[in-house]
């Protein structure tokens, strides 16, 4: 639950700071339609792969998709 909340607090700060500083997310948005688009991709892709690793890799791809979970979101 303690990580579930601190993704929420990050992505509240994330759509804030897009709010008040709109160019900080300014260069996502010409891949915006890629990063779409490959959602089930990526999730299915690093799903597997997190199911087939331990340990610290588990943890760096969980990372890497919560990081991609975030830029989808927000974009």
């Amino acid at each position: 639950m303690r990580t579930l909340g601190l993704i929420f607090v990050f992505l509240g700060l994330l759509v804030l700071f897009q709010q008040f500083h709109p160019a900080f997310i300014g260069p996502l948005y010409q891949y915006a339609p890629y990063i779409k688009r490959a959602f089930w991709g990526v999730t299915f892709t690093l799903l597997g792969l997190y199911m087939l690793t331990r340990g610290a890799l588990r943890r760096l791809i969980l990372a890497v998709y919560l990081i991609y979970l975030l830029i989808y979101l927000v974009v």
